[in-house]
């Protein structure tokens, strides 16, 4: 066999393999994850105060989540069903910012929750400004987290994956689905030897366990670039 065609036949069994993969995880739904602080207490609604965001990984060790209680209710949006508590206002969403992919890193992050006012211009080249919403910084894109993290401006395509929350009766958090287009397959080929590297495991797709570290999105990483 000639070098090109056994070449011509490793790649095809290397792209089915990638494909089998893809369509088992479309298949398996993920599993529930509860969330809990890097003290090991489980995170409760009453530990969650208005305005301040929360860093935890979901579906996989490796892909960062926001968690903020907002100063507003957000409703079900499509499959996703809205946040949670008595006025829905603890919502979960993907950090992954659905242009270039720019997430929260240990060293550095440029897109976070902002609970002070930010500016940006909608397409009609309007401008606005107000406070609560996920501000990337890369690309200037700015989702909505009360309305399933619509995009409100820059060149996101797509909202954010909403992840849905579970309250069980002492208050305490779990992760339980991921709603909406994702980033995770196409995250995890871009950035998966430094993902592995950051969260020291060698399977950058391992999925989270029963438990999910929570942690305060101010110290997660390093720096913060605000826009």
């Amino acid at each position: 066999m000639d070098r090109r065609r056994f070449t011509r036949i490793c790649g095809g069994l290397l792209t089915g393999a990638a494909a089998l993969h893809a369509r088992a995880m479309a298949q398996s739904p993920y599993r529930t994850s509860a969330l809990h602080f890097d003290d090991g207490a489980p995170v409760t609604l009453g530990a969650l105060s208005e305005g301040e965001a929360w860093i935890f990984s979901y579906p996989y060790k490796t892909t960062p989540c926001f968690l903020v209680r907002l100063s507003t209710s957000a409703p079900k949006q499509g499959a996703w069903p809205g946040g949670v508590d008595d006025d829905q206002s603890v919502v979960a969403f993907s950090a992954i910012c659905s242009h270039k992919m720019s997430h929260p890193a240990k060293p550095i992050t440029h897109i976070s929750y902002r609970d002070t006012p930010v500016s940006w211009y909608t397409k009609e080249g309007e401008k606005q400004t107000r406070a609560g919403v996920i501000s990337c910084c890369s690309e200037r894109s700015v989702y909505d987290p009360a309305l399933g993290a619509a995009v409100l401006s820059g060149p996101a395509p797509v909202p954010l994956a909403a992840i849905s929350l579970d309250v069980n009766e002492r208050g305490e958090l779990s992760a339980t689905g991921s709603h909406g287009p994702d980033q995770y397959e196409k995250f995890l080929q871009a950035f998966g030897f430094r993902l592995a590297l950051e969260y020291g495991i060698s399977d950058p797709r391992t999925l989270v366990e029963e438990q999910t570290q929570t942690v305060k999105a101010a110290n997660f990483s390093a720096q913060q670039v605000l826009c």
